[in-house]
């Protein structure tokens, strides 16, 4: 597979939330790969509130980080689907993040970044074995096995120790 910057990110709460909060960190890394044009961040409009909702439980800059990185990332907000294409994924993950899974494949994502063990990271297995054409993992991973493969890593933020 070919990792440019046409290569898209489906960035989960749990992602943005970490970005936000933990500047140092794998996440935020990548949020800024995206700002820098090297790949494209996709989301959905009901992953905010969530983002948002965990950012105001934390004190200082944390969610003012997550309002600049939604201003300042060039964004493609994925729509929900419908109902009938969410029941085709609830095999794979719990109800409250089928919306997700689903977003990230039928919106043509090729890596879905999720920190969720419990819920995203635990079907990752399933989603593998199924030929979804979708990779869930956490950032470090992605970061750690794709960043250096992207053809202009040189030109990208440096990877951080993780």
């Amino acid at each position: 597979m070919k990792i440019d910057h046409e290569t898209s990110l489906f960035f989960d709460a749990s992602v943005l939330v970490a970005g936000a909060h933990s500047p140092g960190g794998g996440s935020a890394l990548l949020l800024a790969a995206c700002k820098a044009g090297g790949f494209r961040a996709q989301t959905t409009v009901a992953v905010l509130p969530e983002s948002i909702n965990a950012l105001e439980s934390f004190p200082g800059e944390s969610l003012r980080c997550l309002y600049r990185m939604l201003v300042e990332i060039r964004w493609q907000f994925l729509p929900m689907p419908p109902a009938a294409v969410l029941s085709r994924y609830e095999r794979y993950v719990a109800g409250k993040d089928v919306h997700v899974l689903a977003a990230a494949v039928e919106g043509g994502s090729q890596f879905l970044l999720t920190l969720d063990r419990r819920h995203l990271l635990a079907a990752s297995a399933a989603v593998k074995q199924s030929e979804l054409p979708i990779t869930v993992l956490r950032p470090g991973d992605f970061i750690q096995d794709w960043y250096p493969e992207h053809v202009d890593h040189p030109q990208l933020p440096a990877a951080r120790r993780l």
